[in-house]
């Protein structure tokens, strides 16, 4: 069955005629009533009752009329419905976030796209970096913004680029120096974001390189629990500029490091799958609006 013949058969059912059905349609009646027959003995089913005198349909032609109908309609529908999706006046997107870079970053860019795109509907999965990867690999969410490195299955779309401080007691005696070298608190413990967060392993990296592996007290996926954890006095941590710059819990001091270490953000998808118009826009639209 293809939409011509779906199309002549409720012609023929609106007009109850296959005369003034072909005239509507600017055909001969011998054409209309040879694609009516082509559809009903390719369905196996009589749609007309033609021992009477006037156009009769059958139960399976009223049945057919009706769900036929809606096809119809929905492709009569489809050239504004991809409008919509290609104008973006209409769309949604699944965005995963890990917790840190939503709160620092994405108010304002979800307020601006919201903006310019009031009927695309934006839905936020916040959960770790690497559980994030896992998620837009598998589908579960359309695009993420994800710490570089990334997985090798992802393309990444950079979008920014600070460095890390180092969050200490303001008591402790070096809370005053304008630099602080990772390894002149490696002592200290450490309170740092959980596994499935990827600045738990930038972290660890940049100790490493400092020449130590820091003793881990312990982890959360909150920031400011952390931050609270070392305004107690004894630990630290490291997180993002911009954190130190909107932190406000008393008894912490941020300091930057005296080696610089990258806390670099992209949004990424999964490498060669098709990405829809919303998605592409969204990759577009941060990058140009991140400030």
């Amino acid at each position: 069955m293809d939409f011509r013949q779906l199309e002549y058969f409720t012609e023929v059912a609106r007009f109850k005629s296959f005369t003034k059905a072909a005239d509507h349609l600017h055909v001969t009646q011998p054409t209309l009533s040879k694609m009516v027959r082509h559809l009903e003995e390719e369905l196996d089913i009589e749609l007309f009752d033609r021992s009477k005198r006037q156009i009769v349909l059958t139960d399976a032609g009223e049945t057919l009329l009706v769900e036929g109908e809606k096809i119809l309609n929905q492709l009569a529908d489809l050239p504004s419905h991809l409008y919509d999706v290609m104008h973006l006046t209409k769309g949604t997107i699944r965005i995963g976030v890990p917790p840190l870079i939503g709160s620092l970053f994405f108010p304002r860019l979800l307020r601006l796209f919201r903006e310019r795109y009031p009927m695309v509907t934006i839905e936020i999965t916040e959960a770790g970096g690497h559980a994030l990867e896992k998620a837009v690999v598998a589908g579960e969410v359309d695009l993420i913004a994800t710490v570089f490195p990334a997985d090798e299955h992802l393309t990444v779309y950079p979008f920014i680029e600070e460095e890390l401080h180092l969050f200490l007691p303001e008591q402790h005696p070096l809370a005053d120096q304008p630099s602080i070298a990772l390894e002149n608190v490696a002592e200290m413990p450490f309170v740092l974001f959980n596994e499935t967060f990827s600045l738990h392993d930038v972290v660890l990296q940049a100790c490493e390189t400092a020449g130590f592996r820091p003793a881990v007290a312990h982890v959360s996926s909150q920031w400011d629990f952390l931050c609270l954890l070392v305004a107690e006095g004894n630990a630290v941590t490291v997180l993002p500029r911009s954190l130190a710059q909107q932190m406000t819990i008393k008894g912490v001091k941020t300091i930057p490091l005296d080696v610089r270490v990258p806390w670099q953000i992209g949004v990424a998808v999964p490498t060669g799958r098709y990405q829809s118009y919303v998605t592409r826009e969204w990759i577009r639209f941060i990058q140009e609006n991140h400030s």
